[in-house]
């Protein structure tokens, strides 16, 4: 568990800060670990911030899973399989934690 924190920790952290900055706001305080969330976001643009490092994750395993459904090489099935893999346990193994 401490690998994936390792791995998809940083990732994870800085999609929410991406979030934010789509939204026009800024972190309070940011870590490898954690990010700050201001409390007077509104509904919508809290569950935006929250959603999308689980809506970035999902959406590469499931563009790893189309380039693996057409794949016309072994080599093609290896990227779509790799794709899958690193995508889904981030997006698998980083809600867990």
């Amino acid at each position: 568990m401490e690998q994936l924190k390792k791995i998809y920790g940083a990732p994870h952290e800085l999609l929410h800060v991406l979030a934010l900055m789509l939204i026009g706001r800024r972190a309070l305080k940011f870590a490898q670990d954690h990010v700050v969330i201001p409390s007077d976001l509104s509904v919508g643009q809290y569950v935006f911030v929250a959603a999308l490092p689980a809506i970035v994750f999902f959406g590469f395993t499931a563009l790893g899973v189309v380039i693996l459904l057409n794949a016309h090489t072994p080599g093609q099935a290896g990227i779509g399989v790799a794709v899958i893999l690193a995508a889904g346990f981030g997006a698998a193994g980083r809600s867990a934690i």
